[in-house]
């Protein structure tokens, strides 16, 4: 039966921080000079014995009046306002409750040393984690799961989180509906508070609260994974590469089933080391259903913005035109091609290239066609910023880590230009020529070596990359033709055989010799659509219904192998190509390869699907845990480079035994990265 459309109070709790505090979720404006309320924060938001507030935050991260005028609220008091709304309620939300205690910044210790550390935890600010206190319906995870639809609600209603600077930090929030859906729902994140210092993480700048759509699986890739309906695609509300509202919210929580929602905070370069304290509501309509904390410790260290570990992760050449426009034949209608068909191919490169660096990834065949003339003027304009640091990037200063030769092959008068032209800019070291996949299925050994020395004839620094293992390399002669060898994962450590990485050493001591790897659907162990891969398949794998342990593992293993970079056949895979039941909709299916995900991790945001009028490329949940391995790759190398490298080792070991055998329990992974940042924080105190 629907519920009578009531006129009903709605009582939020409201608390004050100390003296030098603030409010997480509401604007406070000085209670000096009464002035209109801002919609940021600053440390002197606070002033004399009181503050005024006046405008709380909602789901949709937006200021709504409530409808009263400003009240005082005496520091260290726990008040109420009485919030007043025609609502028509949805029925089984359970509105936020007025008694819960307030997370609130602890007092400092007496006799605190100047040169406290500032992420001590006796300066912790309190969260309340008594589950008790918040609604049943609505918890937190870390990053580190995939809630089903079916799924019942976990126990945690709060987010702990640590984070480096110039790094990215995720969590999720969990709504369950009850008999009849929540509708109007929405999610939004408050500024996040240093009570001690003042400093303010602004979620406006710094957050992205995504919507999950869901991918489900009836065969699953391999055994260790089940039939099921598991989130994948991200929604934003409001996306970062050309800041449009999409359409995140609002959203529906169909009855008796579970939504989850993303919220990925950015801890930019400059920010204070320090314990940051908000909390996330969660509204449907005007009702509040809940408001949880979230408190972030930041380490005082950064990231750096260009990954460490140079990687290849493809995109096809007209993947984002087709969906967006059609074909080819109409790119030129793709916003910002001017008309131009080749533009417009051109303009989708870009815009996913910017995406991705903020992933710390690199797809390295970026550059559309591959210019034929001595005038590089178009190339620079378009390319130069993406591999030089000053493309419009939320990562300040992020490169390209790797550019690949995509001109004519053969030509090396053609590939020689290439060559010279990264060699004045400062990009040859990043350059490579990646023309044979898997040989001998993509091409002899003999033609591969053949062109391969082509290249060297050029330069010996223009680094040639083949897709096959050292042992293949020796056996046919091409140590001195193959720069970066490149070997599947189940090759350099087979799950019946020995660890082959040692017999790599002595092909990495020649100049200009490197080791990346791949995986692919031998890592799911079939390559069949229909057909699982076995109980014995435990291997790293981006696949979608593989535990988040599998999907962010890989490049622990890079570091724990000591290979040094990765290569990824595609992210977008099933955009063109029949996946699933034969759809060209990765919206539909992503199975591909008897792998749901094999290849592809962006999905196509178009307008008539997400809102706003550009079209863009969405991350997936799995692309956040890559993102989230490559940040982590970056703590081990850190330490390694600081002379620590036995203690990254022994966190990584911790959790890993080998490539295939590793602690799928996410806790064990999350307490070695919390060791291994603790580490790296502790070495900047002395």
């Amino acid at each position: 039966m629907t519920a009578p459309r009531a006129r009903r109070g709605l009582v939020l709790a409201l608390a004050t921080l100390s003296a030098c505090g603030q409010i997480p979720g509401i604007s406070v404006v000085s209670g000096a000079d009464g002035g209109a309320p801002r919609d940021r924060l600053a440390p002197t938001d606070v002033a004399g014995d009181h503050v005024a507030v006046d405008r709380g935050a909602v789901g949709d991260g937006s200021a709504r009046d409530a409808g009263s005028a400003p009240i005082d609220v005496p520091p260290t008091h726990l008040d109420a306002m009485v919030m007043t709304a025609d609502t028509h309620p949805a029925a089984d939300v359970p509105v936020v409750r007025a008694d819960v205690p307030a997370t609130r910044d602890a007092p400092p210790p007496p006799d605190v040393p100047a040169a406290v550390d500032p992420v001590d935890p006796s300066r912790a600010p309190f969260v309340d984690t008594t589950s008790a206190h918040y609604p049943p319906n609505v918890w937190i995870t870390d990053a580190m799961a995939k809630v089903q639809p079916l799924t019942p609600p976990g126990t945690d209603h709060w987010a702990l989180l640590s984070s480096a600077r110039n790094e990215f930090e995720d969590f999720q929030v969990h709504v369950r509906a009850g008999t009849a859906a929540i509708t109007n729902l929405a999610v939004g994140l408050s500024d996040l508070v240093d009570a001690r210092s003042g400093a303010v993480l602004h979620a406006a700048d710094h957050a992205v609260v995504f919507r999950a759509a869901y991918q489900t699986v009836t065969t699953p890739s391999d055994l260790n994974g089940s039939p099921g309906t598991y989130p994948d695609a991200l929604i934003p509300a409001v996306d970062s590469l050309v800041h449009e509202p999409r359409w995140a919210f609002p959203a529906t929580v169909p009855p008796g089933e579970t939504r989850s929602y993303w919220v990925e905070v950015f801890v930019p370069p400059g920010t204070p080391s320090g314990w940051y304290l908000g909390t996330v509501a969660v509204t449907s309509g005007t009702t509040l259903v809940a408001r949880l904390p979230v408190r972030l410790k930041v380490w005082n260290f950064d990231l750096p913005s260009t990954s460490s570990l140079p990687n290849f992760f493809a995109v096809s050449e007209l993947g984002m035109c087709d969906v967006a426009t059609g074909g080819y034949d109409n790119c030129g209608a793709f916003p910002g091609a001017g008309g131009s068909n080749d533009h417009g191919v051109e303009v989708t490169h870009l815009l996913t290239a910017r995406m991705l660096l903020d992933y710390r990834l690199t797809n390295a065949e970026t550059v559309y066609a591959g210019t034929d003339v001595t005038d590089w003027t178009s190339f620079d304009a378009l390319y130069g910023p993406l591999l030089d640091g000053t493309a419009a990037t939320r990562l300040h200063g992020a490169r390209m880590s790797s550019l690949a030769y995509v001109g004519r092959v053969h030509d090396y008068t053609l590939a020689g230009r290439w060559f010279a032209h990264a060699t004045a800019r400062g990009w040859a070291d990043r350059m490579l020529y990646y023309h044979c996949d898997e040989p001998p299925q993509g091409c002899t050994f003999a033609a591969a070596a053949m062109e391969e020395q082509g290249i060297h004839a050029i330069s010996p620094s223009f680094h040639t990359l083949l897709t096959t293992d050292v042992a293949s390399v020796i056996a046919h002669g091409m140590t001195n033709d193959v720069d970066i060898v490149t070997p599947e994962v189940f090759r350099m450590h087979p799950r019946d055989g020995v660890n082959t990485r040692p017999q790599y050493d002595s092909f990495l001591a020649q100049p200009n010799h490197r080791l990346w790897w791949y995986q692919s659907c031998s890592e799911h162990e079939s390559c069949d659509n229909g057909t699982p891969g076995p109980l014995e398949s435990t291997w790293a794998t981006y696949m979608v219904d593989a535990t988040p342990v599998r999907n962010r593992v890989f490049q622990w293993l890079a570091f724990v192998y000591g290979v040094g970079g990765e290569l990824y056949y595609g992210l977008d895979y099933c955009w063109n190509n029949a996946c699933g039941d034969g759809s060209m909709d990765p919206w539909t299916s992503v199975y591909a390869f008897g792998g749901h995900g094999d290849g592809t991790m962006l999905y196509p945001g178009l307008p008539s699907r997400i809102g706003g009028t550009t079209p863009i490329p969405l991350p997936s949940v799995r692309l956040q845990l890559v993102r989230a391995g490559m940040e982590d790759y970056e703590y081990l190398h850190a330490l390694a480079a600081a002379g620590d490298g036995a203690f990254a080792a022994a966190q990584a070991a911790t959790f890993i035994t080998n490539a295939f055998t590793f602690n799928n329990d996410p806790r064990a992974m999350l307490a070695a990265r919390e060791a291994v940042g603790s580490r790296l924080h502790a070495r900047t105190l002395h």
